[in-house]
């Protein structure tokens, strides 16, 4: 919402003096660069705390810090979570299912039907 307000702030500081200056009868190109000049004079002197909560705002959504997810997106994340995490267990304690870690021995995706099936690895050597 601040970014919002923040916007609004300068492009009334732009269109309030571009419209003056046109009813003066200056041309339409020096309206545009004097309101220009005008308002980002204006907005970097009086709106810093105004500039400051715009950026933050901006930086919540983009940096991550705000909850940008849906439930459904949220439910999914968790699901992958899970799955990696059993993975991860699998690879760390391969002598409780009897293979080697990174490989998808008969038994390790039977034992667990939720577990992702990813392609096996093409065979080299003997």
């Amino acid at each position: 919402m601040a970014f919002l307000k923040y916007t609004l702030l300068r492009a009334a500081l732009f269109v309030v003096p571009f419209v003056l200056f046109l009813l003066l009868g200056i041309g339409g190109v020096l309206s545009a660069v004097y309101s220009v000049v005008i308002a980002f004079a204006v907005s970097f002197l009086f709106l810093n705390r105004q500039r400051n909560a715009a950026a933050t705002d901006v930086s919540d959504v983009f940096g991550g810090r705000k909850k940008v997810r849906t439930s459904q997106e949220e439910e999914d994340a968790e699901i992958e979570d899970s799955l990696d995490e059993a993975r991860r267990v699998d690879d760390e304690y391969p002598e409780v299912y009897g293979d080697e870690p990174g490989k998808d021995g008969p038994g390790r995706d039977d034992a667990d039907p939720t577990r992702a099936r990813g392609p096996k690895p093409p065979r080299t050597g003997s």
